[in-house]
């Protein structure tokens, strides 16, 4: 099935088509390396296969449709992601106060 702009049943709304050639001019690098990523490190990374057996893939490249991903996927992924810098940022902030308030007390004692 195309890809349905207007009216998409369940699958044209799960599987979005990117254009490779587009996010490699936007990123600034050879179509090759966006495939490879998608493809070898994504598709690896973060499809996986249910109780049941079933796979649920990242990437797939159909041979009459082109290339897609797994929509819900990649915006769980990415929501995954974020909440995962957010706890970074945490961190290091609660660190760089902790270094502070230890340089400021050395400072304090050796007046």
């Amino acid at each position: 099935r195309k890809y349905a702009t207007e009216e998409p049943d369940r699958i044209a709304r799960i599987r979005v088509p990117i254009k490779i050639n587009e996010v490699a001019e936007a990123i600034g690098v050879e179509q090759d390396m966006i495939f490879g990523r998608v493809f070898y490190h994504f598709n690896k990374k973060y499809s996986y296969k249910d109780e049941k057996g079933d796979i649920t893939t990242f990437f797939i490249t159909d041979k009459f449709e082109g290339l897609s991903v797994n929509f819900a996927l990649v915006a769980s992924t990415l929501a995954e992601m974020k909440q995962e810098k957010q706890k970074a940022d945490q961190y290091l902030i609660v660190s760089g106060t902790g270094i502070a308030l230890s340089i400021f007390a050395i400072i304090l004692a050796v007046l």
